[in-house]
């Protein structure tokens, strides 16, 4: 069993809506994906029973998508597909086919360094456990032969590994689909106005009940239970990438769980990234990216991409700073 993460608690008091109204939303948790998922609805206009019968529907689908995308489970199709696929093609079904195909796409966007393939480094770290290590650059050197997610071919439906050492990990980006996917299934069932947060990468959905009210905090990085600032959003996802999320320091030095794939070792020019996309797939996949391109970099590729913008958090001189998209310049606050 992975740890859940103690920051996990902190972003979801973070999320939250403004009003003098009482909103009352009917809403429950549970820990699915290695974190807290919450499913919130403000729909007002059916009983509190139906509401409770459509949120355990979302929460099926959540667990549906996790016992397929889980690398801890080991009876998961992704960790039978990781033992399988660099000997023989291995069928693929469609939610894993969707999000390889859409990693590939985050993968191409970001010039490789976001890669789903990066699993076998992260095990060497072991940084889901308590036993976490830093390894040794041989060991490292050994297994970056192996991280190229141009070395998996997707082809009728079915995958394959160019090389047998290849390990998927799809941390960054399946909990993006499965909060797409507890919306779908919100929408299906008539809500209009819902949120959905897993671990605080969140989507949500808005009528005229919430328009207007609802405040995405981002976390104060270095500052427990700090807030560092907001911005509204009606419709839309979010997701964060920090290097507060699992981490340890040794000699003095943080090491924290978002590698860079073309290194093995953690990415050091962001702090924290927080991207605003309409679909949290691509927020989820694209937060770890911009956080491994860094500042600069990062913002490029979210000036280059429709539809989304990002809040970069960063060192210079061992002081916090920060770059704001121009989509949300306007709207993004500093308390």
């Amino acid at each position: 069993m992975r740890k859940i993460p103690r920051f996990v608690v902190i972003i979801l008091i973070f999320i939250s809506c403004s009003s003098s109204q009482k909103f009352n939303p009917v809403e429950q948790t549970r820990i699915l994906m290695d974190t807290f998922v919450q499913v919130q609805i403000f729909d007002q206009d059916k009983p509190e029973e139906e509401l409770k019968r459509i949120i355990e529907a979302t929460f099926q689908r959540i667990e549906e998508i996790d016992s397929i995308t889980n690398n801890y489970n080991d009876s998961s199709l992704i960790a039978f597909i990781n033992r399988n696929a660099g000997l023989k093609s291995v069928v693929l079904d469609s939610i894993l086919e969707y999000i390889i195909q859409t990693s590939e796409k985050i993968s191409e966007e970001s010039n490789g360094l976001f890669d789903i393939t990066i699993g076998s480094i992260k095990q060497l770290w072991n940084f889901s456990s308590d036993n976490h290590r830093i390894p040794k650059s041989d060991e490292i050197e050994k297994k970056l032969n192996d991280v190229n997610y141009q070395l998996i071919k997707l082809k009728n439906h079915k995958i394959k590994f160019l090389s047998p050492g290849i390990e998927i990990d799809l941390g960054a980006i399946a909990k993006g689909f499965a909060i797409d996917e507890a919306i779908r299934v919100l929408k299906k069932n008539n809500i209009t106005d819902a949120m959905v947060n897993a671990g605080g990468d969140l989507r949500a959905i808005c009528s005229e009940l919430t328009r207007g009210k609802r405040k995405v905090w981002i976390r104060h990085p270095r500052i427990e239970n700090r807030r560092f600032g907001y911005f509204q959003m009606d419709n839309g996802s979010v997701a964060t990438s920090g290097d507060y999320e699992r981490f340890f320091f040794q000699d003095s030095i943080r090491y924290h769980h978002i590698l860079n794939p073309g290194t093995g070792y953690p990415a050091n020019e962001c702090v924290s990234v927080t991207v605003q996309t309409e679909e949290a797939i691509y927020a989820d996949g694209l937060s770890t990216a911009i956080f491994v391109l860094g500042p600069k970099m990062g913002m490029e590729l979210v000036k280059k991409l429709t539809g989304v913008e990002a809040v970069i958090l960063f060192l210079r001189n061992g002081e916090l700073d920060w770059i704001v998209s121009s989509g949300l310049k306007n709207s993004f606050t500093k308390p």
